[in-house]
């Protein structure tokens, strides 16, 4: 008798508890190679990672916490995708599951660089480069999109007139040329600050690169391979009418590119060029102001003079941002951070001569991978602070005269575009 009750007591005990059951399912992504992740409803050590895509599984589920979870959490996550998570219960029926990531978040897109060195002359190289879907901050700094450009297309740099009403940029592209042969070519653009139609300044196979303004907003000065096509040098249109274009620095043999015109001073980068076809050292030289003739400063390059005309911001051959005189003595570091791949890029001065923006890869994205953001910092090198956030590239910012935005480059959405920001607050 007392037999028949302790086996009454056992059955009793299993309808209560359960029996665990084995159930081993094959698990699947479009596209492939998701990391598979585990989560179970149980205490313990239930959250893991089981594999990539395709990956089988033995899930062991039961009736009660103590002989196993009832359901699990499968979150497929796949890099520049959206990730996705299923929860499977012990009636599952299906031996086979397979999720679908379908929205795309990040993705690498081609973007157009422009490669100045005697090795392969003046020349637009395609490079992979990072984009996300979404355009939003982090931080809320609010990012509005002024023109976007048509796919494969890319700015080569960015200008911006005295009045605030028109950004210049160069658009580079590849097009058939009438023998149906692809041409990569860059030429001069204009638009509306506010958005709108984009007019052409320039034209023909060229590479017309990196416009800037001078200060009484009559010419575009820009680097140009139109002498020799393995080389650029400076040169300059109207804005007002339509006319030829002069040459404003020309040289038998090395490159010279980059210009920045304020103040009655043209500054711009060098590389010299020697017999055996190297290089020498980035330097950074100006025209014009006190030094009536070309005038080499010191090494370095992406000058950018100061709205008085008194000092230049420039990136030194260490890869960080220097601020000094025209006269080119006693430069001042800026940063220090160290540098993830390119350095710092593309300084240019607030209104007000206080600021200098530029571009950075010291801020990592929300996937903790390094790419370029917008930076501002006081031109006494205090107030460093990133002001965009968002996981694409950011590149050639640019204040307005009036002090209220800040223009810049990026590739967010996934296509080339000019996008803006407010002018951050004073910090508090």
């Amino acid at each position: 008798m007392k037999s028949y009750r302790c086996l009454f007591s056992i059955i009793a005990m299993l309808g209560v508890v359960g029996c665990p059951s084995m159930r081993t399912i094959s698990l699947n992504s479009r596209p492939d190679a998701a990391v598979v992740k585990v989560t179970a409803n149980q205490q313990g050590p239930r959250d893991f990672v089981v594999g990539q895509t395709p990956v089988t599984y033995p899930f062991n589920f039961g009736s009660f916490l103590v002989n196993g979870p009832t359901m699990y959490n499968v979150e497929f996550t796949k890099s520049g995708f959206e990730s996705k998570t299923i929860t499977i219960r012990s009636d599952e029926p299906n031996d086979m599951l397979e999720v679908t990531l379908d929205k795309e978040v990040v993705r690498e897109i081609p973007r157009y660089v422009l490669v100045v060195s005697a090795e392969k002359g003046y020349t637009l190289e395609t490079r992979q480069v990072r984009a996300w879907l979404e355009d939003i901050e982090r931080e809320g700094m609010a990012a509005s999109s002024v023109v976007s450009l048509g796919g494969r297309q890319t700015a080569l740099g960015l200008a911006l007139s005295p009045d605030g009403q028109t950004l210049y940029f160069s658009l580079a592209e590849e097009i058939s040329d009438a023998k149906g042969q692809d041409k990569k070519m860059a030429n001069i653009r204009s638009v509306s600050a506010t958005g709108g139609g984009i007019t052409q300044i320039t034209s023909g196979q060229w590479l017309d690169a990196n416009p800037a303004c001078t200060p009484d907003g009559k010419y575009l000065v820009f680097s140009s391979n139109r002498i020799q096509s393995g080389k650029p040098d400076l040169f300059r249109i109207s804005t007002e009418k339509d006319g030829g274009i002069a040459v404003v620095r020309q040289t038998a043999e090395g490159h010279n590119y980059q210009p920045s015109a304020r103040g009655g001073i043209l500054s711009f980068t060098y590389l010299p060029s020697y017999r055996g076809g190297l290089d020498g050292t980035l330097q950074v030289w100006t025209l014009g102001g006190s030094n009536e003739y070309p005038t080499q400063l010191r090494a370095g390059s992406m000058s950018s003079v100061s709205p008085d005309g008194g000092q230049i911001a420039f990136i030194g051959d260490d890869l960080q941002l220097w601020v000094m005189p025209v006269s080119g003595q006693n430069p001042v570091q800026l940063t220090s951070e160290a540098c993830n791949t390119d350095g710092k890029r593309n300084p240019s001065w607030s209104a007000d001569g206080k600021h200098i923006l530029f571009a950075s890869d010291v801020g990592k994205d929300s996937r903790d991978v390094a790419n370029y953001d917008i930076w501002i910092i006081g031109a006494d090198g205090t107030g460093l602070r990133q002001l965009t956030t968002n996981g694409s590239v950011d590149d050639y910012p640019l204040a307005s005269p009036d002090g209220k935005h800040i223009y810049f480059i990026s590739n967010r959405g996934f296509k080339e575009g000019i996008w803006r920001i407010p002018f951050p607050q004073p910090q508090k």
